[in-house]
This record gives structure tokens, sequence and C-alpha cells, in this order.
């Protein structure tokens, strides 16, 4: 995935709003209040870790299991994550978050509310426009993929042309959101760089 592959997605969000009432809008809708859970200066991260693990499942949908063994090792790398930068996010490691969760889709989606400025977010629709193959579902539970995945995302994010995409397509975004009458919010360009594959796969699906 190349950054002027990725800027077709900028007029699929300008001409495509999703039925007000659809998982798609309802996303839209939840995604800042998902993002505040990990805001919240009066809870502790064992809190958050598990209510961000049970909202993040609403988002893929399945019912969260979370396995005990792994529970410690999970909360302390969430805490991790939480003060990660571009630098040091790939010292967070994701398989305690994903081997808690059962999933590393799981766990991308958690440590993307924690920390949207660094980490996005991963599933199979995601890592087909980015590797222009569809992956098994061995690829995804790799939690080393995730990584190079994400590594990828960020090398992007460095690219001169990148801040044009971003300004484009945020924009698109917010007529989006003004369409469907919800309150805009911004985005960072990590949750940009993915939502934009996500809108490529979704319209590949349409064809």
């Amino acid at each position: 995935m190349d950054l002027q592959n990725l800027r077709r997605a900028i007029e699929i969000v300008r001409r495509h709003t999703p039925p007000p009432g659809s998982r798609a809008a309802t996303y839209l809708r939840t995604y800042p209040a998902l993002l505040s859970i990990a805001r919240q200066s009066e809870v502790d991260d064992r809190t958050k870790f598990l209510q961000l693990a049970t909202v993040a499942y609403g988002w893929m949908p399945r019912i969260v299991r979370l396995d005990p063994a792994h529970l410690d090792s999970a909360i302390e790398a969430f805490t991790g994550a939480q003060a990660a930068t571009e630098v040091t996010w790939n010292e967070v490691s994701i398989d305690h978050v994903a081997a808690c969760l059962h999933s590393v889709v799981g766990a991308s989606k958690l440590l993307h509310f924690a920390n949207p400025e660094v980490f996005p977010i991963w599933d199979r629709n995601v890592e087909r426009i980015w590797r222009g193959t569809d992956p098994s579902q061995h690829h995804m539970d790799q939690p080393r993929h995730y990584v190079s995945y994400a590594g990828r995302v960020h090398e992007l994010r460095r690219a001169a042309a990148f801040h044009a995409f971003f300004d484009e397509f945020s924009r698109a975004y917010k007529e989006r959101l003004d369409r469907l009458e919800i309150t805009g919010y911004p985005l960072t360009q990590i949750r940009a760089a993915e939502a934009a594959a996500f809108e490529l796969a979704g319209d590949e699906c349409d064809a």
C-alpha cells in the first residue's frame, strides 16, 4: 500500500454515507466515547483495561474472554501503551494483550483506544489492503504481523506527502460526520491511514 492508493479512500468517504442506524454509522458515532475511557484520570489502569476490552469487542463483534493467566502482563503492557510514542511504540508487547484477549485483532483495537496516536487498528480487511492479498487466519493470529503492519503505517505517516492526504481525508471524514449529524471529532494521523484502508476494503467488497 502506498500513499497514492490510499488517497482513493478520500473520494469513497465523500460519496458514501452509511445508513444512520448501520454498524458503520455506529462505529463513527461511538469512536470518541471509546477513546475517552483511556483518558479517565480517576480510574486505575486495571479498570480501564477491563472497560476497553469489553467495549472493543463490541466493535468486532464478539464476546470478550479474558485469560487470567495473562491478565497482569496485559495490563502492564496496556500501561506502557498509554505512554508510548512514535519512537517507543514497538517496545510495548502486544503478545501479552493478544494472549489475554485470545485475539491479535482485539488487542489492536484495545491498544488503539489506549493511544490512538501510535497504535493503528488491525483486522483482516485492513491487512488485505496493505498486503494486496487475503490473509489467512494463521497470519492474523501472529502478533508479529500486526507489528509489521503498524511499522508500515508509521513509515507512511512520515512521508512528506502524507500531510496533504491527511488534511483532505480529515475534511471528507468531517463532512461525512456532518451528514450523519454526528458531532465532529479530530482524527489522528494513524487513525486516518488505517480508516482509509478500511474504506478501500469496503469499496472492493461492494464492487
